[in-house]
């Protein structure tokens, strides 16, 4: 009887574990089915348009970041030495290479095409890694040099030589000054516009680098041990910028005496160009392959007589003016010439389009780097676009693939510096 009276009391102790069991049960099932935690705060999905628009403005960032450092590489090889500053050379060759990969998502996100959710998600992620390890090589290089400087010379030594340094530079835009008087009096006053308006920036530059240094010399009087680099650094960055306006002015006159040497040749070239095309214009049977020849041979003898006649000179713009009506003589020539033929003139032609190509490059780098932040994306991925293009252009074996990669080049690089200036106009 004795162990029948505890019958009871084990079958209630193995409903409780059973009930203890199946209750254990649904919970786990419970914890997998619910989702994990925020981490932070943060949505669990980002939204695709927040993190394509994170992306973007780190692709910002990380451009800014990029020439900055390349102002400081030029800082480090002044006061370190070739060699000192190998390896920041090729950190920041790394870092470009990046940016470049960066800049060609963000192109295909911008593009017409239509892409998935899970395409923009990859491409906005790849675009923050890219634009995150490019920025961390620039700044990581930039800050070891800042370090070594200032274990290298005291804050009262960093004074003196910016102050020697912008003296050197104020008489360097005196030079550029008179130099700039020198071309409008020889040049058409558009040859130096761009520049004289530079030239202004860079006065501004300097005067800002003053009142850095006035600044940090009096916390200095204040105490011996303030801490003055974000001054410093500043003084450094706008002399940087002044001095790069001023290489530009002293290669000026050089620049356009070259061009103006070569007008003479490109004028008689199109000479020879409207010749020829004339008399293959009357070998031609198709009726519409003649008057496009003869159209485009009117214009360039048109461009080339203004050219000539052009006083006072304008040689850069007149060699582009040239270049693009070259082009599309030889484009209308090529249409009706057997294939050969149309190779010939495309190799012709594709010179004159990698200058172009060049030169809207160069004058959108310039306005882009002159903004820095006040710039956006699509300006940049333009830019990037177009100097990938150029490249393509350059590499490519067929003219004919070079001649229209290096016209997309130069429409990409038109397209940045037009989105630049609206984006610095609303800025």
């Amino acid at each position: 009887m004795g162990d029948f009276s505890l019958l009871p009391s084990l079958l209630a102790l193995v409903v409780v574990v059973a009930g203890l069991v199946v209750v254990s049960t649904l919970l786990r099932r419970r914890a997998r089915r619910r989702p994990a935690p925020a981490i932070g705060g943060a949505p669990l999905r980002e939204p695709v348009d927040e993190l394509r628009k994170r992306a973007s403005i780190r692709l910002v960032q990380m451009d800014d970041g990029i020439r900055a450092a390349e102002e400081e590489l030029e800082f480090a090889r002044a006061e370190f030495g070739e060699a000192a500053a190998h390896e920041f050379a090729d950190a920041l060759g790394t870092a470009r290479r990046r940016a470049s990969e960066a800049f060609a998502l963000q192109q295909r996100l911008d593009d017409s095409e239509p892409d998935t959710e899970q395409e923009q998600r990859d491409w906005s992620r790849r675009i923050l890694a890219l634009s995150d390890a490019a920025l961390a090589l620039s700044t990581a290089q930039s800050r070891a040099f800042a370090e070594r400087r200032r274990a290298e010379g005291s804050a009262a030594d960093s004074l003196r030589r910016l102050d020697e340094l912008l003296a050197t530079v104020r008489v360097r835009g005196q030079d550029a000054l008179r130099t700039l008087a020198t071309v409008a009096g020889e040049y058409d006053g558009s040859a130096s516009s761009d520049l004289a308006h530079a030239a202004a920036d860079a006065q501004t530059a300097l005067d800002s680098a003053q009142s850095d240094l006035r600044a940090a010399r009096a916390e200095l009087e204040t105490d011996p041990l303030a801490a003055i680099s974000r001054r410093t650094r500043s003084a450094e960055a706008e002399l940087a910028r002044a001095g790069s306006v001023y290489d530009a002015i002293e290669r000026l006159p050089h620049d356009l005496a070259t061009a103006s040497a070569r007008l003479a040749d490109a004028i008689t070239a199109a000479g020879l160009a409207v010749r020829d095309a004339q008399s293959l214009r009357d070998r031609v049977d198709d009726h519409a392959d003649t008057v496009r020849i003869a159209e485009a041979g009117e214009r360039l003898r048109s461009v080339a007589a203004s050219a000539a006649a052009r006083r006072p000179a304008h040689p850069v713009a007149d060699l582009d003016a040239l270049a693009r009506a070259t082009a599309e003589l030889d484009t209308a020539v090529a249409v009706a010439r057997s294939a050969q033929q149309r190779i010939d003139s495309a190799r012709e032609a594709l010179a004159g389009a990698l200058r172009i190509a060049e030169s809207h490059i160069a004058t959108a780098e310039q306005f882009i780097g002159s903004r820095r932040g006040g710039v956006g994306t699509d300006a940049r991925t333009r830019l990037a676009s177009a100097h990938r293009e150029l490249e393509r252009a350059r590499l490519e074996s067929d003219p004919l693939v070079a001649l229209d990669t290096a016209r997309r080049a130069a429409t990409y690089a038109t397209d940045a510096d037009a989105l630049a200036r609206y984006d610095a106009l609303h800025a």
